[in-house]
């Protein structure tokens, strides 16, 4: 698929926060960007994140030496998309993160993008409040009838 994958709201950059592994920066500048991006490594430093929530950002993965792959989520899993071209230069990469976060998404017809599927499965009814309420009724049961029998020898 070439183009935008999505029709996703601009960002604004009051609300972005650019992170690492281990660094954070709120509202970052153009500068900073370009900063962070030119310091992935490939060794300990392989991903920047910038975005809005845990739903909606733009994730760089690689290193100047080899290039990068590019991940667009737009609110949810199921609008999680990624560069076919795992090997984009750090110039662009740059420029796109600095027009994601003055909200410009233009960038996006630039590159092919293909949709990640990301199989969520089906929580199990042993993970809900129901199994959590079974199991003290359960226990309670269990706790009543050994006193009964206690008192009863």
């Amino acid at each position: 698929m070439r183009g935008r994958p999505g029709l996703g709201e601009p960002t604004f950059a009051m609300d972005l926060l650019l992170s690492t592994h281990d660094t954070g920066y709120a509202r970052p500048d153009g500068p900073t960007i370009a900063k962070v991006l030119a310091s992935l490594d490939g060794g300990r430093h392989v991903l920047a994140t910038l975005g809005t929530s845990d739903a909606t950002y733009l994730q760089a993965n690689g290193s100047v030496q080899t290039g990068f792959g590019l991940y667009l989520q737009e609110g949810s899993l199921a609008r999680r998309f990624r560069t076919q071209d795992r090997a984009l230069p750090l110039a662009w990469v740059t420029e796109a993160f600095q027009r994601y976060a003055t909200g410009d998404l233009a960038w996006r017809d630039a590159v092919e993008w293909e949709q990640e599927r990301i199989e969520v499965p089906p929580e199990s009814w042993l993970n809900s409040w129901a199994a959590y309420i079974a199991l003290l009724v359960g226990v309670s049961a269990a706790m009543w009838l050994l006193h009964t029998w206690l008192r009863g020898s």
